[in-house]
């Protein structure tokens, strides 16, 4: 396999020279018939005991056993992000790390460049989907990920538009012209994943100063990150990314790849949402309505890029307070952007009350969802114990205003044969 390396003293493009890692393991097993067949086994075992090890130890390596195991474990996890993942090289680290394709083909689709050099590219989630418009030079510092991603391109048959190049990002040259996507580190403290921009490597430094090397291009941050202080100074476009009800990712695109300055996209409905749509002038500013007939919980991207009001207010909604992200009306409004919810009565959040009436009214099986409220778990668990004939959603608000139980049945609106702009 070729690659290309680099460092601060040199720049080279010839067949890969490696120090023995992990990932050696892994290919014995991918790519020998002895691993292949090891392989088949462990897929077939969710669970492994000790049995299991003593058994497959007798024919092959401690070290292959374990690449086994780490590669099994990923493939059961792959589809959930992969179509292909079955046939992918994936270890459990690079997966949870990588780029749902969905997201990443949706975020491809906005690059126009002959080449994108896409950084900390771990397993290739990113660096396939771009290479479906772009030549792509996958650039990350760990060898092995250099090999997965070779290998996870040739699974997709882009193997020929994919170079991986092993680099740091700080070290690697951007050829003229290329647009950037980036995935900086979240999780470099051991300590779980990084909020603050200050704990991603590259930091806020790096990242903001790739913002003015490449003429385009995207950061990949996290949906809890403090992307609006990132982003504050700069001019570019933070887009919030959900998946299936899910917020992703905060993406921060700069440089010709830049159309607007907050946009919310849903998948896999393919739905967006900018701070230009709707009649009225974008502000974050809250419209308060009574609470009405009906109650709608907006999709996380919608709230996380603070499009929440705009949305409500172009479609004649309303918050049920300043500091929830609840929004009512009169009359149903079908649309992706919402989970519709049909109001049968508002009480005041009183816990017992409220199991009185879910006994007088046999409702349930109860589902709960509270904001800006202080109830603990096993104050909430004698309401959802309950298996009456109407199953029942329970919001429970605190915040600003009196507490309220506001007692709902889900609604199915249908979507179908709106209007682009009614669907957002």
């Amino acid at each position: 396999m070729t690659s290309y390396e680099n460092d601060a003293r040199r720049s080279t493009q010839d067949r890969r020279v490696r120090a023995p890692d992990e990932s050696d393991a892994e290919f014995q097993v991918l790519s020998t018939d002895a691993g292949r067949a090891l392989l088949v086994e462990v897929q077939a075992v969710k669970t492994p005991g000790p049995a299991d090890l003593t058994r497959w130890r007798k024919g092959s390596a401690p070290e292959v056993v374990a690449a086994a195991i780490r590669l099994a474990e990923a493939r059961r996890k792959a589809p959930a992000k992969f179509s292909r993942g079955e046939r992918m090289w994936l270890d459990p680290v690079g997966l949870e790390q990588a780029t749902a394709e969905a997201v990443a083909v949706h975020k491809a689709r906005r690059f126009e460049a002959d080449v994108v050099v896409d950084f900390c590219s771990g397993i290739g989630g990113d660096a396939i989907a771009l290479a479906g418009r772009s030549q792509v030079l996958a650039v990350d510092r760990d060898q092995g990920m250099g090999r997965r991603v070779a290998w996870n391109a040739d699974v997709y048959d882009r193997g020929g538009r994919v170079l991986p190049c092993r680099a740091t990002a700080e070290a690697f040259p951007i050829p003229g012209g290329a647009w950037a996507h980036i995935d900086p580190d979240r999780r470099t403290s051991g300590r779980g994943r990084a909020v603050d921009a200050e704990g991603y490597v590259p930091g806020p430094a790096f990242l903001h100063a790739l913002m003015r090397r490449a003429p385009g291009g995207a950061i990949k941050l996290g949906p809890a990150s403090d992307f609006a202080r990132f982003a504050e100074d700069e001019a570019c476009e933070v887009e919030i990314v959900s998946l299936g009800g899910e917020a992703k990712e905060a993406v921060v695109w700069f440089g010709a790849a830049v159309s607007c300055r907050r946009r919310a996209t849903k998948l896999p409905e393919g739905v967006t949402w900018t701070d230009r749509m709707g009649d009225e002038p974008w502000s974050e500013y809250p419209v308060v309505a009574p609470t009405s007939r009906w109650l709608y919980d907006p999709d996380p991207a919608l709230s996380r890029a603070g499009l929440v009001d705009s949305f409500a207010r172009d479609h004649g909604l309303g918050r049920i307070a300043a500091d929830l992200p609840y929004l009512t009306s009169d009359a149903p409004l079908a649309t992706p952007w919402l989970e519709a919810f049909e109001i049968l009565g508002v009480h005041p959040l009183d816990l017992k009350k409220l199991r009185r009436l879910i006994d007088v009214d046999r409702l349930g099986p109860v589902s709960v969802k509270h904001r800006t409220t202080d109830l603990k778990p096993e104050a909430l668990r004698p309401l959802l114990r309950h298996h009456g004939d109407s199953p029942t959603v329970l919001f429970l608000t605190g915040g600003a205003g009196p507490g309220r139980a506001i007692v709902t049945r889900k609604a199915t609106l249908s979507t179908a044969g709106l209007p682009d702009d009614t669907a957002g």
